[in-house]
């Protein structure tokens, strides 16, 4: 709904019926055009006085539109929108499409029924409500190419590659299936379905439907089965992947529907059939109702600012009034007022060259954003550079060995919390979107290469920013990014990024691997061999680069470096997953660039303001010294202001401009001057308010226990919002000190002072469960990594070792073996 953030601006439209009340009572003088035989020089006398009193006025209503326009920015229009962040899981769906030459048939709508059946899937997937989707390609071959995710952005492009024939000719109904289970299993999600859209009956791979929809029943997951297309010969042009050729004909299509009757039968399912894209599309919608869920959710209110677009009108009219005035009436002719007209002019073009630069949304400086947070993800991003392969690791294992190893014995212990995964190496490519699929997260871990990227070099900055896009934006989930790295990059990009992670509330974790001493390794061409170590003081020079181009909060754990040889590393990271569950809100800060129109849009209104005082004020009447000037009447006043303020006021004035040029250490000496001069006068009020912006300065120079030293020493004869304003801050303070009972109790004594504080009444909440979660955590001290060989036992466990090796080759084949001019590929 249309709304103002700013409505205290439209007290300026009082200036409007001001100016004609003071031009009454002649404290204004308006300026008149008298028609003097002077100005015209001469030339020949031609009365337009209608004419021109009509224009006048047309240029005068243009101005006041504009002015009543301008203010109506400056009052800053939005509009809100409501935005639902899921904060619990839905329906977990995956997709099983048939990917045969078949499904090239066109005989729903005209078009071939693969194209139907992804539009089909588009539609469902964009509506947004709250499922997770995964997709598995089924050929003479079956493969998962997205497991269950909330990344739609991930999920369409996957889908939207998918090409028939693909996975070759045949239609491996059962391979495809049980992929699907087998990445389901491990789901967290409330239910779990499978929708299998083909056009064929199964006719390859080593894995029976029946058994396959078998496994899906044992676990609770539900097939669907959609039949798409006609009977009897159909039109189908089909184009082979491999070589590009192009067939063309008719096909026989005759399936028989019985088997896949069956197949939904033992799964809990129903078969359903689909001539149309609408046919289909109904047919998704309604398992999306079946399998729907109850979840819980949140509103996010989101303002567009409108304030450009009234702007850009003001503009116009302020243009258009100027070109009425100045062309064609020609006012800065009259000889008699040119001086006049002059100094107006300058304020007036003053203030339509801020006008163009609060149109222009010039910004600069941010401001902290609290977002409420449920639960945890990570975006695990590795370094597969050549580097990587140096054995310098425990075991005479590669620094990529023993960073995949590292990584599956963190997943063995995250249960629940979704993973993405992030190749890094001369780009960043997002191989695996957010989802707790563990068992596609293993399989990419153990055929982890630097085949898998062929841009040559190591960009883990990249890496970091195509993590930071793997996020959620319609769940509530805080994020985290796990780089597993030897600090060897070659385009310097990693500081940089690091700071947009922070500006955006999201914590960076490098965790080294390798040893410091040089180690030989070859490049990417298999011939050239270099030198390499962990470069742990670049990592942790990047990292403070970025902590000091960042300093609204001295929050050291929102960068890390650890080295992963360290005793209890990865319980450190951990650690970071804390009260990682749904129930339990999280808080992080997004940054947020401030927006200066407000301040060129005020500029723009003094200059104004001051067009009219300069030139139509009456100082005559106020100012009986013939040579008292304006300027000397304002610079008296001005004197007298500051004549009147004590050492104290003045000192805390200097401190807050300190403050605000980010000299903490001056505004310290200033605040602290104001407060000693304060208690020597027994000025308790002003002494209260120096204490307190003490404290803040102390606080931006890390200070914190000093900062809450003076917070405690405020007294309780204080205002009352300083004294909530401190013991707000403290609690923050003890917060950051991970001292939740502490902070419990000061947030609970900003409420009793100002109870309708809602930023005090979260924050207390938070403290309320944190403390209780901290008292009855028991986390262990060992991650035990379980070194038991994987022996299959029953058929379930055989046809998922199976799946598991499908998915590693799906990797594989994604490796390149080309090392032409890869020489400083490292």
């Amino acid at each position: 709904m249309p709304s103002f953030e700013n409505p205290a601006a439209f007290f300026l439209l009082i200036l409007i019926p001001a100016l004609f009340i003071l031009r009454h009572f002649k404290i204004f003088n308006r300026i008149s055009f008298p028609a003097v035989l002077a100005d015209w020089e001469g030339r020949h006398f031609e009365w337009k006085g209608k004419t021109q009193k009509f224009l006048s006025v047309i240029s005068s209503i243009f101005y006041i539109l504009a002015f009543l326009i301008s203010v109506c920015a400056l009052a800053a229009p939005v509009i809100s929108n409501q935005e639902k962040f899921y904060t619990s899981l839905g329906t977990d769906i995956i997709f099983v499409l048939d990917t045969s030459p078949s499904m090239s048939a066109k005989d729903v709508d005209g078009g071939q029924r693969l194209e139907a059946a992804k539009n089909a899937i588009y539609m469902l997937t964009n509506k947004n409500d709250g499922s997770r989707y995964g997709l598995v390609g089924l050929g003479s071959s079956a493969a998962v190419l997205v497991p269950p995710t909330s990344d739609q952005t991930f999920f369409s492009a996957r889908l939207s590659q998918i090409t028939a024939g693909a996975f070759g000719n045949g239609s491996a109904i059962g391979d495809g299936l049980s992929t699907a289970v087998c990445h389901l299993v491990s789901s967290s999600a409330q239910k779990k379905c499978i929708v299998l859209l083909t056009d064929g009956e199964n006719n390859a791979g080593e894995i029976h439907p029946e058994t396959a929809a078998q496994l899906a029943a044992d676990n609770k997951i539900t097939i669907y089965v959609v039949g798409i297309g006609s009977k009897g010969k159909v039109p189908i042009e089909y184009t082979d992947p491999i070589t590009g050729r192009l067939y063309s004909g008719y096909l026989d299509s005759n399936f028989n529907p019985a088997s896949l009757k069956k197949i939904s039968a033992i799964a809990n399912g129903r078969y359903f059939e689909a001539l149309t894209l609408n046919e289909l599309s109904d047919i998704l919608t309604t398992v999306s109702k079946t399998e729907a869920v109850s979840q819980t959710f949140t509103y996010r209110t989101v303002n567009n600012l409108y304030y450009k677009q009234f702007l850009s009108l003001a503009i116009l009219l302020f243009v258009m009034a100027w070109f009425i005035k100045r062309v064609i009436l020609k006012e800065m002719s009259c000889f008699r007022y040119k001086k006049i007209l002059f100094v107006r002019s300058g304020c007036l073009a003053l203030a339509f060259i801020f006008l163009l630069l609060a149109r222009a949304g010039l910004t600069w400086g941010t401001y902290l954003v609290p977002v409420q947070k449920s639960g945890h993800s990570v975006a695990m991003v590795f370094d597969i550079s050549n580097s990587m392969l140096a054995k310098d690791c425990p075991g005479n294992t590669s620094r990529l060995e023993a960073s995949a190893l590292y990584a599956k014995k963190l997943l063995s212990k995250m249960e629940e919390i979704p993973v993405s995964v992030v190749i890094a190496k001369g780009d960043g490519i997002a191989a695996i979107p957010l989802t707790d699929d563990s068992a596609m997260v293993e399989s990419l871990l153990d055929v982890m290469s630097p085949g898998l990227m062929t841009v040559p070099g190591t960009s883990i900055g990249k890496g970091i920013l195509k993590a930071k896009e793997s996020f959620n934006t319609n769940f509530s989930s805080a994020g985290r990014i796990w780089v597993f790295t030897d600090g060897e990059e070659t385009d310097g990009q990693l500081s940089s990024a690091l700071l947009e992670c922070q500006k955006a509330g999201i914590p960076v974790t490098l965790i080294g691997f390798g040893s410091e001493a040089e180690t030989p390794v070859l490049t990417g061409d298999g011939k050239t061999q270099v030198m390499t170590a962990l470069r742990r003081d670049r990592l942790e020079k990047a990292i403070s680069e970025a902590s000091i181009r960042f300093r609204f909060f001295n929050n050291h754990e929102n960068l890390l470096y650890i080295n992963s040889q360290e005793k209890g590393s990865a319980l450190k990271l951990l650690s970071q997953l804390r009260f990682a569950t749904t129930e339990n809100l999280i808080t992080s800060y997004e940054v947020k660039p401030v927006p200066r129109y407000k301040l060129f849009l005020s500029l723009a209104a003094i200059f104004l303001i001051l067009s009219y005082v300069a030139t139509e004020f009456n100082f005559a009447r106020f100012f009986v010294a013939k040579n008292l000037k304006p300027a000397a009447a304002t610079f008296t006043l001005i004197t007298l202001i500051f004549t009147g303020c004590s050492s104290e006021t003045a000192n805390i004035l200097k401190g807050t401009i300190s403050y605000q040029q980010k000299k903490y250490r001056h505004s310290v000496s200033c605040f602290m001057e104001a407060s000693e001069s304060a208690a020597a006068d027994s000025d308790r009020l002003t002494q209260s308010y120096a204490l307190y912006d003490l404290g803040t300065a102390y606080i931006m120079l890390g200070e914190d226990d000093a900062a809450l030293e003076h917070f405690k020493s405020i007294a309780e004869d204080a205002p009352d919002a300083v004294r909530y304003s401190a013991f707000y801050n403290a609690g923050i303070l003890a917060w950051r000190n991970s001292d939740f009972e502490e902070a419990r109790d000061y947030f609970r004594k900003a409420l009793e002072i100002d109870s309708s504080k809602m930023d005090a009444k979260i924050n207390f909440e938070l403290s309320m469960q944190q403390s209780q979660a901290k008292g009855k955590q028991n986390q262990s001290n060992q991650i035990q990594a379980s070194q038991e060989e994987a022996s299959p036992q029953n058929l379930e466990q055989a046809v998922f070792q199976h799946i598991k090796e499908n998915d590693q080759k799906q990797w594989k084949n994604s490796e390149t073996s080309d090392s032409s001019n890869l020489s400083e590929d490292f």
